[in-house]
Parts: C-alpha cells; sequence; structure tokens
C-alpha cells in the first residue's frame, strides 16, 4: 500500500455531502443536505477489524488493503 491514505466509503459521503451543500443554491437542498450530515454525524463508528495473518488492527476496508509486512 502506498504512503498515500485513502478514504473510507463514510468519509467519502460526508465530502460529497458537505461539497454538496456547499454548492447548492436552493435553500431547501440546503437543509436537506444539513440533515443528512447530522445524521451521518449520528452514524455509529465502524468496527474495526483485524488481519488474520498479521493481527493488524484497523477499517476492515485498510485492512483488506495493507501488505503485511
Amino acid at each position: 500500500m502506498s504512503e498515500e491514505r485513502t478514504l473510507t466509503p463514510r468519509e467519502r459521503l460526508r465530502i460529497h455531502l458537505r461539497e454538496a451543500r456547499r454548492t447548492t443554491d436552493s435553500p431547501i437542498v440546503e437543509a436537506q443536505l444539513t440533515a443528512a450530515l447530522e445524521a451521518w454525524t449520528d452514524l455509529p463508528p465502524t468496527p474495526l477489524g483485524e488481519c488474520p495473518a498479521c493481527g493488524k488492527i484497523g477499517l476492515p476496508e485498510r485492512i483488506q488493503q495493507h501488505e503485511c509486512g
């Protein structure tokens, strides 16, 4: 895996919601996106996983991409 940090699906979702809210001209859409961001904030954290080979702990999508070493 490269040194570059990969975004999780949750992080990508938050970025898209924030950007959509920032760029909308509609007060109704802005209110809906604000509510969506508040709901995102209330989500429980993603459970961590463990690599079966090396025991490294982390987000499941990052554990799948890491190189044991």
